[in-house]
């Protein structure tokens, strides 16, 4: 019988070992190093194809973000949408619901619009609707999709460019297209992301800038484009300097960092950027219906501004403000280390060298205008030394346990009520949820309190089980296999080698599989599966 202390002190084990050199990593697990840092996870199918680390990057990097394959893996994908029949204050009645609907991700936004049409009647639950089948997608397209890299650097931009999605049912309804831009751009352009951000319906609700207009602007969106998305709270200098014309200027002309005041700016250059949500803007004039970004200049404050140090004539063309801004924000060397900064402690280390973020930053800016200069920027991280000369210590946070877990095993994702939502926000993380515009953490230190070790064995023990409710997989013994060997396999698949897993089970690892019961057989599966999932060489990146 397994106990929850023997689970829990091996994963401290794990967690003791992760500022330590991983023995022998280095030559026997070169696959597993690179794999599971810039994948979801290593499985025996991609161990066995990996053809270096230069090879692997290129066939990643050259990926679509669209698979057929996995294209027709999620219209198959069914999420159940339930609700009690009710009815609204404005007199609205609907009957009650229980079926399996198939995803809707690739509808046009302008059909979107019933979402947040409160003339029309609806259980909440279909308002709430898209932003839930981005949730359900995304377990899929983690555990299933080729390009495994483009789906890790779609969850460092969702982070990065945190949207709450059901904040409410306006980012709800729109998350869909905003997810969208994070995948299509995830290799791209930063320039070009930061623009489409910025007209993003979703991050325009989410930071309340689509109501921004001037007298007074609403500051949301500035402040967490200026700390979150570009420069980053390290270039905000409002403690040490009171006024524009003191801030030291760099080369280009662009003031060091920001204050207070280039918020304020900031904020201005963004009024009147909002939705085509049919809204009124003013006596017989209403927006379009479009359910994308529309530009409404009567809310656009025209008059001069001066942000960052740098001069912006009054009454310019519509949008040139806006864009100016984030011309500058791109092109800002506090914004390559910022950005550079964190794709590193992504993919390499909770605390990247100050050295490597700076050859790093370089590239960023040398690529400025390049179509691929974030694919630029991360080739550049991996094929450094640097990569690979730094042992695995980058702890799996619990989507990535979990997404790990059923790619190691070959599990199907079958699931059609989103059970891995409530397990998973039970040891901390909201896929898509997550209410600070900050976005998930990503060091050690925030993943390492009681409840969400806790709830990371859980994950270990039980995501493979039926009640679990996410995924399937084939627990059948070979012919003629024993206890031992049937532990072997599974744990293997892991990467981890047999370390005596059997007697710490407590089982004879000669005694045939035919002994065992289906259920025996489902449970010395789990168990060899958590055994091997509760070590450095699956926990750590």
């Amino acid at each position: 019988m397994l106990t929850r202390r023997q689970f829990h002190s091996r994963l401290f084990a794990a967690l003791a070992a992760a500022a330590l050199p991983v023995p022998g990593f280095a030559a026997s697990r070169e696959a597993d190093l690179y794999l599971n840092r810039l994948s979801f996870g290593a499985t025996p199918e991609d161990r066995a194809g990996f053809g270096g680390p230069v090879a692997w990057l290129e066939e990643q990097l050259a990926l679509a973000a669209s698979d057929p394959g996995l294209d027709k893996r999620l219209a198959k994908a069914r999420l159940r949408i339930s609700y009690e029949a009710g009815g609204d204050e404005n007199g609205h009645k609907w009957r009650a619901l229980d079926e399996l609907r198939p995803l809707g991700l690739g509808r046009d936004p302008a059909e979107l619009l019933y979402c947040i049409d409160w003339e029309q009647g609806m259980d909440y639950a279909e308002r709430a609707r898209p932003a839930n089948e981005v949730v359900a997608a995304s377990i899929i397209r983690a555990v299933h999709a080729k390009a495994q890299l483009r789906e890790m650097m779609t969850q460092f931009w969702h982070d990065h460019f945190n949207v709450n999605a059901q904040k409410d049912e306006f980012c709800a309804a729109f998350f869909a297209s905003h997810d969208a831009l994070m995948r299509e751009n995830a290799f791209g352009n930063f320039r070009v992301l930061l623009g489409g951000v910025a007209r993003s319906p979703a991050m325009l609700y989410y930071l309340n800038n689509a109501d921004s207009r001037a007298s007074p602007a609403n500051e949301n969106f500035a402040r967490e484009l200026l700390e979150l998305h570009t420069l980053g709270a390290g270039n905000y200098l409002n403690d040490v300097y009171d006024n524009w014309h003191v801030v030291p200027k760099g080369p280009d002309g662009m003031a060091l960092g920001y204050l207070d005041l280039d918020v304020y700016e900031v904020a201005r250059a963004f009024t009147g950027w909002s939705v085509g949500d049919g809204r009124y803007i003013s006596e017989g004039v209403n927006a379009g219906k479009t359910g994308r970004f529309e530009y409404v200049e009567a809310w656009h404050d025209p008059y001069q501004k001066r942000v960052l140090g740098v001069e912006f004539d009054p009454n310019r063309a519509p949008l040139a403000d806006g864009e100016q801004v984030l011309d500058m924000l791109a092109g800002h060397s506090g914004t390559a280390r910022f950005v550079c900064s964190k794709i590193a402690r992504r993919l390499l280390h909770d605390q990247p060298e100050a050295g490597l973020v700076e050859d790093l930053a370089a590239v960023f800016l040398a690529a400025k205008d390049a179509p691929d200069q974030i694919a630029q920027v991360i080739r550049s991280l991996v094929l450094d030394p640097r990569f690979a000369r730094t042992p695995p210590g980058k702890l799996r946070r619990p989507f990535e346990v979990l997404a790990g877990l059923y790619r190691a095993t070959g599990a199907e994702v079958t699931g059609t009520e989103n059970a891995q939502q409530w397990q998973l926000m039970r040891a901390g993380w909201r896929q898509h949820e997550y209410g600070p515009p900050t976005g998930h953490p990503d060091t050690l230190d925030k993943w390492t309190g009681a409840s969400s070790l806790n709830r990371v064995v859980d994950l270990a023990l039980y995501a493979h089980d039926g009640w679990f409710g996410v995924a399937s997989v084939d627990f059948s013994a070979a012919p003629g296999e024993t206890l031992g060997q049937f532990i072997a396999r599974w744990s293997g698949r892991f990467g981890v080698p047999d370390t005596g897993f059997a007697a710490e089970m407590g089982v004879d690892p000669a005694a045939p599989m035919t002994d065992l019961t289906e259920e025996e057989r489902n449970g010395l599966a789990s168990a060899s599966i958590a055994f091997a999932a509760l070590t450095p060489q699956f926990l750590l990146r």
